[in-house]
C-alpha cells in the first residue's frame, strides 16, 4: 500500500553482512524538484543498522504528501541478494553449478536461473553414476507430489528439471519470480535428500563408532 516515504520502516537481509536487520533512511528526496519534473521513480540511500553499509532502495512514486514528501510503493533493493542455500556435503562441481544459478536468480534473470537449474540436475545425475538419472527423477516426482502443485506448474518444472529444456524454450510457460521460487525450493530439497542428509547420517554413525571404541 502506498505511504509517505518518511513514514515507512523497512528492513531485510543485508547484502553485505547477511544479517536480517532494519534499514535506516540516510538521504532525502528533493520533493519539489521531483514533483515538478514528474519523476515517477527514485533510488533512496539507506544503511543497514547492523553493519552500517549503504543500501540503495528503488521506489515507485505514486503521489505526494505533506511538504512534497513522495508517496511511494513497491520497494526493490538495487544490490543483488543471493538466496540462502545449504551446501553441506554437496560435491564441489554441483556447488559451482548451483552458485551460478543463484547468481542469475539474484539479478532476476529467471530464464538463466532455470537453465542453470537443469545443468545442476545434470551434474547431480553425473555424480550419482549409472543410476543417477532414474534416482533423481524419482526424487523430483515425489517432491512435486508433496508440493501439491497444479498441473501446469508441475509440467513446467518437469520440463526444466528432467527433459533437457533450458528454461528459455518458447513452448515453456514464462519463468517468473514465483515459479523460480518453486525451482530453488525443489533444488534445495533435492540436494538435502541426496547429499546433506545422508552425509549427516554418516557423520553421526562415525561419531557413534568412535565413542564405542573409546569406551572399550
Amino acid at each position: 500500500m502506498p505511504e509517505m516515504l518518511t513514514n515507512i520502516k523497512i528492513g531485510g537481509k543485508c547484502p553485505f553482512c547477511d544479517d536480517s536487520s532494519r534499514f535506516s533512511l540516510r538521504s532525502k528526496a528533493m520533493g519539489g524538484h521531483l514533483k515538478k519534473e514528474r519523476i515517477d521513480e527514485i533510488i533512496i540511500s539507506y544503511c543497514c543498522d547492523a553493519c552500517l553499509r549503504i543500501i540503495p532502495i528503488h521506489w515507485r512514486i505514486e503521489g505526494w504528501g505533506r511538504k512534497n514528501v513522495p508517496v511511494v510503493s513497491n520497494p526493490k533493493m538495487v544490490l543483488p541478494v543471493k538466496e540462502d542455500f545449504d551446501f553441506e556435503n554437496v560435491p564441489e562441481p554441483i556447488v559451482e553449478e548451483i552458485e551460478e544459478a543463484l547468481n542469475c536468480l539474484s539479478v532476476n534473470a529467471y530464464h538463466g536461473f532455470a537453465a542453470l537449474c537443469r545443468r545442476s540436475i545434470q551434474a547431480i545425475c553425473d555424480d550419482l553414476g549409472a543410476d543417477g538419472s532414474t534416482k533423481v527423477q524419482k526424487q523430483i516426482e515425489e517432491m512435486l507430489e508433496m508440493m501439491g502443485l497444479d498441473e501446469e506448474w508441475e509440467d513446467m518444472t518437469k520440463q526444466i528439471m528432467l527433459t533437457g529444456h533450458d528454461g528459455a524454450h518458447p513452448q515453456l510457460p514464462e519463468v517468473n519470480s514465483e515459479r523460480a521460487s518453486v525451482l530453488v525450493s525443489l533444488l534445495q530439497d533435492l540436494t538435502y535428500q541426496l547429499y546433506t542428509r545422508p552425509g549427516k547420517v554418516k557423520e553421526a554413525a562415525e561419531l557413534r563408532e568412535r565413542a564405542i571404541e573409546q569406551d572399550k
